[in-house]
């Protein structure tokens, strides 16, 4: 019983002691934090970059199309690949196509043997009857003769066209530039006119076709409030990947809707991109940066020090030497810097560094200042 009652007193002496040494552990003074910190500067005009979700679209499609009647005979381009206009895609027999333009052919030349003959004739009876040689009716009869031969002759040189045209045809060749598709008729087949078959999607340039919020025409510079969506046009601007790279190429805006949509609040624009690499392909999703535009008196932000976070967009500021987590709303982005719509006022500190190691109401010591 003494020897229970001495392991009682000796186990709550050592829990004792352990509980006092952890209370002082965590009565331990916080680490404070050296910290470097941007001043936020008074409102002014700035350059900024309107940036929105597009999506690329192909210049053009076209489909190639079958021009005269046969059996298709042969296939040159593999499906998928990117071909040059005026590439040959095709081949549609051409025996019959080739026998009746050597036909049409033998035609014009005895049409133009006849016309010659009617034309010496015609010439000769001309002058006699001119000379009161030969008769009215003779006359007659050989400029008749001459004017058929004439009309023969034109005939026969058309009916030669149209055989030669049809020749050429049963060469079907790529009307544009661009990625074939797949065949839409098996080689072995009969065509006829107006049969597709393949389509080819042209990429270069390229189309990129995006929606801006008719509120961004309000914040921008004076210019473009007074000019309104035209201003727009013309614009340089860039692309960001879904990658997060930024597209080597620049483009330019070419087209912006002259209405508000009602449902949406935005108005339809879209870009063109030269694309010779064809790096790009219809139907990317990207991001379209517009670049050349201002706002007026505003606040900017560096873009390192903000933060996302559960409760919306958010920076540690330096308060009573205390980092206090507020919630902002950005605007644009201006080369390195955000605007900031709300949440921030000149001469307020925003660190810009230990944001990982940071928690609110940490205590900080500022090691320096950075101004914009």
């Amino acid at each position: 019983m003494k020897k229970f009652f001495y392991f009682f007193i000796m186990s709550l002496s050592l829990l004792l002691s352990f509980c006092s040494s952890s209370k002082k552990e965590t009565s331990s003074p916080t680490l404070t934090l050296p910290v470097t910190v941007f001043k936020v500067p008074e409102p002014k005009s700035i350059p900024v970059d309107l940036l929105y979700p597009g999506k690329t679209k192909s210049i053009s499609k076209v489909t190639v199309t079958a021009r005269i009647t046969g059996f298709l005979e042969k296939m040159y381009f593999k499906e998928g690949e990117w071909v040059k206009k005026g590439t040959l895609l095709f081949l549609i027999e051409p025996e019959i196509y080739q026998a009746e333009y050597e036909s049409a052919k033998a035609q014009l030349e005895r049409a133009q043997a006849q016309f010659e003959k009617a034309e010496k004739d015609w010439k000769r009876v001309k002058a006699s009857f001119e000379d009161r040689v030969v008769s009215e009716e003779e006359r007659d009869k050989a400029l008749s003769n001459y004017q058929s031969a004439l009309a023969e002759l034109r005939n026969a040189q058309a009916r030669l066209k149209q055989a030669e045209i049809n020749l050429k045809y049963t060469k079907v060749y790529a009307t544009a530039s661009g990625i074939v598709g797949e065949r839409l008729v098996d080689v072995g087949n009969l065509v006829s006119p107006g049969t597709p078959l393949v389509s080819i999607t042209e990429i270069d340039p390229l189309y990129v076709e995006f929606s801006f919020p008719d509120r961004d025409l309000l914040k921008l510079e004076r210019e473009v409030v007074k000019k309104g969506f035209s201003k727009f046009k013309g614009l340089k601007v860039e692309l960001l990947l879904e990658t997060g790279e930024t597209y080597p190429k620049t483009g330019y805006i070419d087209f912006v809707d002259s209405f508000i949509d009602e449902k949406t609040s935005s108005v339809k624009a879209r870009a063109v991109f030269p694309n010779p690499e064809r790096k790009l392909l219809p139907g990317q999703f990207v991001r379209v940066v517009i670049k050349g535009l201002k706002r007026e008196k505003v606040i900017v932000v560096p873009q390192k020090a903000v933060m996302q976070t559960p409760l919306g967009t958010t920076v540690y500021v330096v308060e009573n030497e205390k980092a206090i987590s507020k919630i902002i709303k950005l605007g644009e982005r201006s080369g390195e810097y955000f605007v900031v719509e709300e949440g921030l006022k000149p001469g307020d500190l925003v660190i810009l560094d230990q944001l990982m190691k940071l928690r609110p109401e940490a205590p900080v010591k500022i090691e320096r200042i950075v101004e914009e």
